[in-house]
């Protein structure tokens, strides 16, 4: 079937853009906080829906902060579903730990 040239265009733009807005993106995500929840914390992210744990570095340590552990984990997903689902893990922990999206590519 033959489209007209401006009706071809839109679609391809407009298939485009949807493609776009589903892309799978990696982001590293670190917790900070206490070592008894990092590993519950990991747990539930991997869980989360349309987020795929794709890597996680062995804790670390902080010198000095009362057992305060540094996680850092490279997941897969939506940046709808990253963002959504950092946002529910960030209700559910204590104050004195954090979870923050530190970058994505």
């Amino acid at each position: 079937m033959l489209w007209p040239r401006g009706l071809r265009h839109a679609l391809v733009c407009w298939r485009a853009r949807s493609r776009d807005a589903s892309a799978v993106t990696a982001y590293l995500i670190k917790y900070e906080g206490p070592p008894a929840l990092a590993v519950q914390t990991a747990t539930m992210l991997a869980d989360a829906e349309g987020v795929e744990l794709r890597s996680s570095e062995p804790p670390e340590r902080r010198d000095g902060q009362g057992g305060t552990v540094v996680l850092a984990l490279t997941v897969e997903g939506t940046s709808d579903a990253v963002l959504d689902a950092v946002a529910l893990l960030r209700t559910k922990l204590p104050s004195d730990a954090r979870l923050e999206i530190a970058g994505g590519t």
